[in-house]
This record gives C-alpha cells, sequence and structure tokens, in this order.
C-alpha cells in the first residue's frame, strides 16, 4: 500500500510517522549504527547493544558531519556522514513503502541537503524541522493566514529556535537561531552527580563487564532525568563490580539547578529568533515546545516566564507527524508545482512600454516618411543641376492633423511644360504595429553553507562521555 512516511531525523533519536488516513507517530529510534566487519550496518536498539562490547565499532551524533567530506572510521571501515545518515534513513524506512520527507535543522542549507542527495536519498522531501512542526500543529488547530508561531525545539544533542509564517504555504521568518545545549548534557549532569558519590580509582576500565555496568548506569540517569519531569526524587540503582554504593538519591531541584544556566542559553536564543524576525511574543499565534527534553517542568516554566504567557509542550513525535503532512501535500502538488517552475507569465512592465510604442507609432512613421521625401528632393536636384535648366515647382505638403493623414503624406513635384509631369510617390506605409509577449523562464541557484558538527565518544567511565542518547 502506498503511503506517506515523515522522518524528524535527531542527532539522538529519529522518529517516524506515517499517513494513511491520518497522521500517526510510528516509533522512535535511536540515530546509531554499528558497522559489522563484513561493512554491513546495524541501526538504533541492536547497535547501541552492539556497541558496547566494541565500541570502536559504533558511531552516534554523526549528523552533526554531514556535508563534512572527512570520513568516519568504525573499525577497518571508513564512511563519510552522509553515507552513514543515508544508509541508516534507508535501513529505517525499510518496512515502509511511500513518499517520504525527513526533517531536518532549519540551519541546514543547500550544501548538506545536496551531499545527502548524494549519498542516496534523491527521492526525499527535505523539510525545516520548524516548519513540519507548524505543519502539524495546524492540521489540529487551524491557523489564519499571516499567522506567526515560534518553535522552541530542544532536542538530544542541539537546540533551535526559529519563528514560521503561514502565507500560501508555511516560510521561516527571520534567521533560526542555535545553542550547543541538549539533553545529552543534562544525562551528563546527572551521570556527574552520580560520580560524585562513587570511588572509581579502583575499577578495571579494560574488564568488558566494568564497561557494560557503566553503560547501563549512564541509561539509569537518562532514566531517571526523564522521571523528574513528574517526580520530585528519585532514586539511581548502581550496579557496577567493586562499587559498594547501591543507588543514589537525586531531587528535582537538584536536578534544576544543575541545568538552568544551560536553559538561559535556549531562551535567550529564543529572542534572538523572534527579533531576526520582526515580531514580538504578543503577535504569536502559538508557541510549539518540541524535542524530547522541552517536557522537563523547567523548561516551560522559563519559556512562559520569558513570552509572559501559558505554553506546554507540544505531543510527542509532532515533528514526524508534521514530515508525513508535508509529504502528502507535495506529493499531490507536484505537477503544479513543475508547472509553475517552467512557466512564468509576461513580466509586468511589458504593457506599458507596449503602450509607449502604440503612441509613439504614428510619429516615427511620419518622420520615416519625410526622410524618404527629403532624399528624393536631393537626388532630383542632384539630376536638375547637371542637366538642361528648367523650372520645378513643388507642391507643399500639408501638414497632417490625424493619425490617417500622417500615415499617408504624399509629396508631388511638378515640372515644367516642356517636360512630362512627374509624381514622387511616398515609400508604402509601414506594416501595422505587432505586440509580441515574451515569456522568459529561468531556474532557482542556492549557495552552499557549511556548520559545525561534532562526533560522539564510545562509553568510557569518563564522566565526560555519554553513551545514549535520550530525551527527555
Amino acid at each position: 500500500m502506498h503511503y506517506q512516511i515523515g522522518l524528524d531525523l535527531g542527532s539522538t533519536r529519529t522518529a517516524t510517522a506515517t499517513c494513511r488516513d491520518v497522521p500517526r507517530l510510528e516509533s522512535v529510534t535511536p540515530t546509531v549504527v554499528f558497522a559489522n566487519p563484513d561493512g554491513s550496518l546495524v541501526i538504533g536498539e541492536e547497535a547501541e547493544r552492539r556497541g558496547v562490547a566494541d565500541p570502536n565499532r559504533v558511531a552516534r551524533r554523526f549528523l552533526r558531519r554531514v556535508g563534512d567530506p572527512t570520513p568516519l572510521r568504525l573499525g577497518g571501515v571508513a564512511l563519510g556522514a552522509d553515507v552513514l545518515t543515508a544508509r541508516f534513513v534507508t535501513q529505517l524506512l525499510a518496512p515502509h513503502n511511500g513518499r517520504v520527507a525527513v526533517a531536518h535543522p532549519a540551519s541546514w542549507g543547500p550544501h548538506r541537503l545536496e551531499s545527502l542527495r548524494g549519498a542516496g536519498l534523491s527521492d526525499v522531501v527535505f523539510v525545516p524541522g520548524p516548519q513540519a512542526a507548524v505543519v502539524a500543529h495546524d492540521s489540529r488547530a487551524r491557523l489564519e493566514p499571516g499567522s506567526v508561531v515560534a518553535v522552541y525545539d530542544l532536542g538530544g544533542s542541539g537546540f533551535e529556535a526559529a519563528v514560521v509564517r503561514k502565507l500560501d504555504s508555511f516560510v521561516l521568518a527571520g534567521r533560526p537561531e542555535e545553542a550547543e545545549v541538549g539533553g545529552l548534557d543534562f544525562d551528563e549532569a546527572v551521570f556527574s552527580h552520580v560520580a560524585e558519590s562513587l570511588e572509581w580509582d579502583s575499577l578495571d576500565a579494560e574488564n568488558p563487564v566494568v564497561r557494560a555496568a557503566v553503560a547501563d548506569l549512564r541509561r539509569a540517569c537518562t532514566a531517571a532525568k526523564e522521571q523528574l519531569s513528574s517526580d520530585t526524587e528519585v532514586r539511581i540503582p548502581v550496579a557496577v563490580p567493586g562499587i559498594s554504593v547501591r543507588e543514589v538519591r537525586l531531587t528535582r531541584a537538584e536536578f534544576e539547578e544543575m541545568i538552568r544556566p544551560a536553559l538561559t542559553e535556549t531562551t535567550s536564543a529564543l529572542l534572538r529568533s523572534l527579533e531576526n524576525a520582526g515580531v514580538r511574543s504578543g503577535d504569536l499565534a502559538a508557541v510549539l515546545l518540541v524535542g524530547g527534553s522541552s517536557r522537563i517542568p523547567l523548561v516551560t516554566q522559563e519559556v512562559s516566564a520569558l513570552l509572559g504567557r501559558s505554553v506546554t509542550p507540544a505531543f510527542e513525535g509532532m515533528v514526524a507527524v508534521g514530515a508525513a503532512l508535508s509529504a502528502r501535500v507535495r506529493e499531490v502538488a507536484a505537477p503544479e508545482v513543475a508547472t509553475v517552475m517552467w512557466s512564468r507569465p509576461p513580466r509586468p512592465a511589458a504593457p506599458a512600454l507596449q503602450r509607449k510604442r502604440r503612441k509613439l507609432t504614428p510619429y516615427i512613421t511620419a518622420a520615416v516618411l519625410a526622410a524618404a521625401v527629403g532624399g528624393g528632393l536631393a537626388m532630383n536636384t542632384y539630376f536638375a543641376g547637371n542637366a538642361t535648366p528648367d523650372t520645378t515647382t513643388t507642391t507643399p505638403t500639408p501638414t497632417p492633423t490625424t493619425t490617417e493623414e500622417k500615415a499617408a503624406v504624399v509629396v508631388t513635384t511638378t515640372e515644367a511644360p516642356v517636360q512630362p509631369q512627374k509624381t514622387v510617390a511616398p515609400p508604402p506605409p509601414p506594416p501595422t504595429k505587432r505586440t509580441t509577449t515574451t515569456t522568459t523562464t529561468w531556474p532557482s541557484s542556492s549557495a552552499p553553507s557549511v556548520s559545525k558538527s561534532t562526533s560522539a565518544p564510545a562509553p568510557t567511565l569518563s564522566t565526560k562521555a555519554s553513551t545514549k542518547a535520550g530525551a527527555p
């Protein structure tokens, strides 16, 4: 069965939605790839599990490297981030059949998108993530034309703020803003809090059992962070060989103090995006909080206080659902888009130029005829000077007063009685002025852009690494 599929392509997790009769969220998959020795790839949860035992073959957060020609080495396999992303998307879409739209960060320029198309995603429709979020919102709460919506997107490895305006379609208004803040930073804050209560010096970092236990502890820290969105206190289990502590307590107040400085960066970026679009908070028809980490209660409080209005997190998978809806719209409108692209109407200035030409036509005709008559008189004078003198009488030409008279000026020349009378006829009048309209076509152009990205390290005992890309 043919239907539409939407992907919210995130650095830590990728959501998949489908649109048959109605759109719905299908799955959320870790954006992780594991390379087998034979070159085949494993994605998602299975890649996470294999990466614990062989961290040199796993790749995380490679989306931030899209557009960078430097390959990533996974064991004995070297693959560019563009190829990794394309193969990840292809394997993720294997169970589905239909038109695909992929939501991406609004800051991505043509260079990154073209690199993904060249890596195997040529048939995919690319949609900026904030735009997809507003499309999904509009499907539930119809927006008036001209409405503007702010999108606050706090994902696993980064933050993006943008303003979207509804015109004939949904377009970005002003320049989006970013901040190097995400859910992984909050995971790391929780893990550091737990690590302060443990003794790490006696642990064998090369022991596979210890490495697996530390990876489990990091996942427990991520789960505790998510649990604090509904509870005010959590206890994080510790099951690391050689560590006597069995659990660590963490309250919501302690967690909020850890992340408050980072959230200040996101709200500052949101204000800049409003300024870039020339929009005040009172002009906004809605504020959408998307991304897993936007469900943290402190996020809602900070954004509400900043804008002076109540805001709530969007439903899960909103961006993926909006991408699926965008795929349906693009598929239906494809013939119309092609017609508009290759056939442009006449330029507006043409009618005005034509009117001016019509007004000047009689005068131009009269001037041409006068020049022809003048030339004829000059020839008569030349021959008269080299022949027998005679008397020449020129009948004066009446001044034309109407358009018809100006277009039919006739000059008559009468010679002496010794010779027959001659009449110099004017040249035939010019053909009727015709108006020609020319339609000009031209392709669109784009300029490449470059943005920086990073790759995550493998899970280790260091408190500076992260193994699970979770949300919130």
